[in-house]
């Protein structure tokens, strides 16, 4: 009785409505178009997706799926959030012009800049493949040719059957296994940064309002999408030209008010909905702990050094930015997932299964041991998945020195000793080129920093046994002292810097020269496959197979769920789906309550001048005093902000917010901190996605960049307030 009364005073703790949970995948819209409709949807599905011209013609992936941006003119221009495009924006930024605190506002197409490695994917086509993929995995477990790169091997071979010119395949499997679909993308390569605010107003508030709410964040940015002279996906050159794209969206000048319906169409990224009790506990007591205490150990080392020195500020600012934003959600995800008791919620699911199987001797000959067999192994894994974490955050990752003293470490590792490497040979110049990451957004003084901190997690939580010699050695010669060890080893190194990584590789030298380099032999020290293999023996030991047994009871609760008649949809995987919801405010704890959106007012509230996080400049300041909002305001004030209740996960951000009609009202771009535990959980009433307006961003480019001349390039729905 204790836990029922916790569980209901989790649902009603907070939230006014419940929300509709789901990521529905496009294809299959006509599953819930109903409810859609009942809630405000104007629209038919041709419209929305598979008809000519539909709406998901106008949204595309970004760097195939990191994020998500919309195309909204027909001059090939594309927005997306600002926090998307934030590596491009620092990358590009220098000391003359450093974008990232002042802005970018390209005057004319020859002003934008390139951006290198960034691509754009329009879905053309989805298609099924099911009983295809499957006759091939049965044939592959058959003839003991699955092994661990067996689901690979299915899309590799799925997409090679039904590739098609000019378009990249990308097949992926729902319900572990239980459907499999092919989607056809159009890739385009040349893609150049338009404009972008300055990060005072790009991420007002930084990792103190992530994840919060009330925000004030102008969270955009703006591209432009080139082809060669037919439209048709081409390299960088200076006479392509702008794309015209199949579907521009409409931007609508009325903007939106509370109780109206949203939609959100993207490419939400991973969730694990469809596991067990035992693999959300398993996040919750073993990973997220050591993920948080890592990253915000690192956190604190690039903080004050980028305080204390603008040109690590510069470097490291995109590090620093991803650090905080996983190190906060796995923090909240951790609060949430105590907060609701998600655990007792999915073992309410697995005892109600598990009588569903008993009463079927089909059933109970296929899965009657399926979850104590999870049970099982994940208990007897829990130890070897705790050191294997440590290893992870600890020694992959951090140190960009160490990153590349491992490169060398692993291409050596079977070579002689006496082999001479020289310039010019493929393994020369593959070592050679290791030392990128050693320049530009790096600084030695903060790599050294970092090393240290992970060297000493890692001896400090991970059992000697899995050091190697090298490193046990010198853990001995320093007494013990992991800090002064990690010092030496960096000092002494080659990998400490790009000047020194180049010397080294100025002429030839032998295997054995780098092997003896301190950090290639720590790096070398600690063997990779032994963490994952320690994973693998002890689930062995315990004669379970933990992956294997997760996917099959992912597809037993298809089987169960539509059995019961429930609506259902897959774990996101990057794949274009389709959230549908209301605008609506927030009660995140008893006795609080928040509205449904913020203003500008805001900016003033929070001015810090002492606070980089919350600086608003003078030009910021003036034009909100002013109240100046032309045609972006409702009612003599603007929406900043917004909250509506879309189930959306990491891949949504920069996804188009629309209402009933399809045009859009805003970008998506953060979850609530009480909607945390929604990779594995969606509470019904807490789920909040936070949204910046988009007659807010539209006011920012003409009032606060002066760049007017952009918007006549944009469609809008109407003209005038709403």
């Amino acid at each position: 009785m204790k836990r029922i009364l916790l569980t209901l005073c989790a649902l009603l703790l907070v939230g006014r409505a419940a929300a509709d949970e789901g990521m529905w995948l496009v294809n299959l819209l006509k599953q819930v178009y109903p409810a859609m409709r009942g809630r405000g949807l104007k629209m038919k599905p041709g419209e929305i997706f598979g008809g000519p011209e539909s709406l998901c013609d106008a949204v595309v992936a970004i760097d195939g799926g990191l994020g998500t941006g919309s195309m909204i003119s027909e001059e090939g221009l594309m927005i997306t959030n600002h926090h998307v495009a934030f590596g491009d924006i620092c990358a590009l930024s220098t000391a003359e012009h450093n974008y990232r605190e002042e802005g970018f506002w390209a005057r004319s197409r020859g002003e934008e800049l390139p951006v290198k490695g960034k691509t754009v994917w329009f879905l053309r086509d989805v298609e099924e493949v099911t009983a295809e993929a499957q006759a091939y995995r049965d044939e592959l477990q058959r003839t003991g040719r699955w092994g661990i790169m067996g689901s690979r091997k299915l899309a590799g071979e799925m997409e090679r059957r039904h590739a098609r010119k000019g378009l990249e395949a990308s097949c992926v499997a729902m319900w572990g296994g239980r459907s499999y679909w092919l989607f056809h993308y159009e890739v385009y390569t040349d893609v150049r940064l338009v404009g972008a605010p300055p990060v005072r107003i790009g991420a007002f508030g930084g990792e103190t309002d992530n994840w919060s709410w009330p925000q004030h964040k102008g969270d955009f940015a703006l591209y432009r999408v080139y082809g060669d002279a037919e439209g048709r996906p081409a390299d960088y050159a200076p006479g392509n030209v702008p794309i015209r794209p199949r579907r521009v969206l409409s931007v609508s000048t009325r903007g939106v008010g509370e109780g109206d319906f949203a939609m959100v169409i993207g490419f939400p990224g991973r969730t694990h909905r469809y596991g067990s009790s035992f693999a959300a506990e398993e996040k919750r007591t073993v990973r997220n702990p050591i993920v948080e205490r890592c990253r915000h150990d690192r956190m604190e080392i690039i903080r004050r050094r980028m305080e204390a020195d603008p040109e690590v500020r510069m470097a490291y600012s995109d590090s620093y930015f991803n650090l905080s934003n996983y190190a906060d959600y796995a923090r909240w995800e951790n609060i949430c997932l105590r907060r609701y008791d998600v655990r007792s919620h999915r073992a309410d699911e697995e005892r109600a299964i598990e009588q569903w199987i008993a009463a079927d001797p089909d059933r109970a000959a296929r899965y009657g041991t399926l979850i104590a067999d999870l049970e099982r192994g994940y208990a007897a894994r829990r130890d070897a998945m705790k050191v294997r974490t440590w290893f992870q955050e600890s020694w992959l990752g951090p140190s960009q020195a160490l990153i590349a003293a491992n490169r060398i470490a692993s291409a050596l590792a079977k070579l002689d000793p006496a082999d001479t490497l020289k310039p010019g040979s493929p393994l020369f110049s593959r070592l050679a080129s290791g030392g990128r990451p050693l320049s530009g957004n790096y600084d030695a003084q903060t790599d050294r920093e970092l090393l240290i901190r992970c060297v000493r997690h890692f001896t400090d939580n991970v059992p000697r046994s899995m050091w190697g010699d090298a490193l046990s050695g010198a853990f001995d010669r320093f007494g013990g002292d992991a800090g002064l060890l990690a010092a030496e080893a960096f000092d002494g190194s080659f990998c400490r810097d790009a000047s020194s990584y180049g010397a080294r590789f100025a002429g030839e030298c032998t295997v054995g020269d780098l092997q003896r380099d301190p950090l290639v032999e720590l790096a070398g020290s600690v063997g990779i496959p032994q963490f994952a293999s320690a994973v693998a023996q002890a689930e062995l030991g315990a004669g379970v197979d933990v992956d294997a047994l997760e996917a099959s009871y992912r597809s037993l609760q298809y089987d169960y769920r539509e059995a019961q008649g429930m609506p259902q949809y897959p774990d996101a995987n990057s794949t274009m789906r389709l959230t549908f919801g209301r605008v609506v405010g927030l009660d995140p704890a008893d006795g609080v309550r928040c509205g449904w959106r913020s203003t500008p007012c805001g900016y003033a509230e929070k001015h810090d001048p002492d606070n980089y996080d919350f600086r608003v400049d003078d030009r910021m300041r003036g034009l909100i005093a002013k109240r100046d909002w032309g045609c972006w305001c409702h009612r003599g004030d603007m929406t900043v902000n917004f909250l509506t209740d879309n189930d959306i996960t990491g891949g949504n951000s920069g996804s188009p917010v629309l209402n009933g009609r399809g045009e859009l009202i805003g970008l998506a771009f953060d979850g609530n901190r009480e909607s945390m535990a929604g990779d594995l959980w969606f509470h019904p009433r807490a789920a909040r996605t936070v949204s910046v307006d988009i007659r807010f961003v539209m006011w920012v480019i003409e009032k606060y960049a002066g760049a007017g001349e952009l918007l006549q390039e944009i469609r809008f729905a109407e003209k005038g307030g709403r």
